[in-house]
């Protein structure tokens, strides 16, 4: 299996800025891994970090 595109590397500004419009939207985790080409858990761990995950539950 492939590794994303962005495998190990830093998050930069307009990424995040992306991320927090996307959850905003409340986009689904899986499109905003696909739109950032990064894997779930690191959308996850990012929002985590930036402390905006628990505005929200994960779809399933």
């Amino acid at each position: 299996m492939a590794k994303p595109a962005k495998h190990n590397q830093e998050w930069t500004k307009s990424e995040v800025t992306l991320l927090r419009e996307m959850y905003r939207k409340k986009v689904l985790h899986r499109e905003i891994a696909a739109r950032l080409k990064r894997t779930l858990n690191a959308v996850e761990s990012k929002a985590m970090e930036l402390g905006i995950s628990s505005r929200r539950k994960k779809a399933k």
